[in-house]
């Protein structure tokens, strides 16, 4: 806890220091969400910036590609929130910090009991499909994500707070399901690649997605299985085979991505529901 409040704190007055640095308005700064980064609301101005640890070589990379990604879709008229405009989004760096700035958009969280919510939200990732089908610019694969999954379930100095027996299962389910994955004809499009409910924003003009550090090129379906009781007839061709075992993978890597970030009380309820639902559908 005291290393996630450290950590936060850091983050805060990175992003003040970058916008003294660069001539925003800011007498204060808090903290809107924290996760893989931290999402810093910079007031009096409407300015959002995004804060992520910068300790790889390869972070200044990634964030460009964010940008990059952001303003093709902005540009394609898809419902994705866009940089600031005013003055350059970044890439900034601030002691250990990697930063870029977004503008501020009214909106409530979406909410997946929400019936409007969610046909707001699948037609907006359908847009959002449809804008990134020609983006120019090279992207990973979503298997870097789920590569990342696998190694933090074989370091033993990783996921403390899993008990022993968990991840030996955890482990046993991974390799069950990638060999399953493994075995389907996967068709790798520009996805968004972290399409849950929690990315989304329901404002005025309806649902539009944020945070696009993990778009990279996978199966549509890796992203259509985010949202929960989604229309299904709206993505065809859709494969449910693929839906299928990638719901499973998807499960894994979230109770993993989770369980690494236990720490954060926000973060328990996902590792401990998704480790059970695993159990029921794998254990024997």
């Amino acid at each position: 806890m005291r290393h996630n409040a450290e950590i936060s704190d850091r983050a805060v007055q990175a992003a003040i220091q970058v916008a003294h640095r660069i001539g925003i308005d800011c007498t204060d700064a808090a903290i809107l969400h924290h996760s893989q980064h931290v999402s810093i609301r910079v007031f009096p101005s409407d300015v959002v910036a995004r804060v992520r640890i910068a300790k790889r070589p390869e972070t200044e990379n990634e964030l460009r590609r964010e940008i990059a990604v952001a303003r093709h879709l902005v540009a394609k008229g898809a419902p994705a929130v866009g940089l600031i405009s005013d003055l350059p989004a970044g890439p900034y760096f601030h002691d250990g910090f990697g930063l870029t700035l977004w503008r501020f958009v009214e909106h409530v969280a979406a909410d997946p009991d929400n019936q409007q919510h969610m046909a707001s939200a699948a037609e907006a990732l359908r847009r959002i499909h449809d804008a990134l089908a020609d983006f120019p610019g090279e992207l990973p694969s979503f298997r870097a994500k789920i590569d990342q999954c696998r190694r933090l379930l074989e370091d033993d100095t990783a996921l403390t707070a899993l008990p022993a027996l968990d991840r030996i299962f955890l482990h046993s389910v991974y390799r069950r399901v990638i060999d399953s994955m493994n075995a389907l004809p996967l068709k790798p499009v520009p996805i968004h690649g972290d399409a849950g409910v929690h990315n989304v924003l329901i404002t005025s003009e309806g649902a539009c997605y944020s945070d696009f550090e993990d778009v990279s090129l996978g199966p549509r379906e890796w992203d259509i299985g985010f949202l929960p009781e989604i229309d299904l007839p709206a993505f065809e061709p859709v494969d449910r085979d693929i839906l299928s075992v990638l719901s499973d993978l998807r499960s894994l890597c979230v109770s993993v991505w989770c369980w690494d970030k236990y720490h954060m009380p926000e973060k328990r309820e996902a590792a401990d529901y998704h480790l059970t639902y695993l159990k029921e559908r794998f254990a024997p």
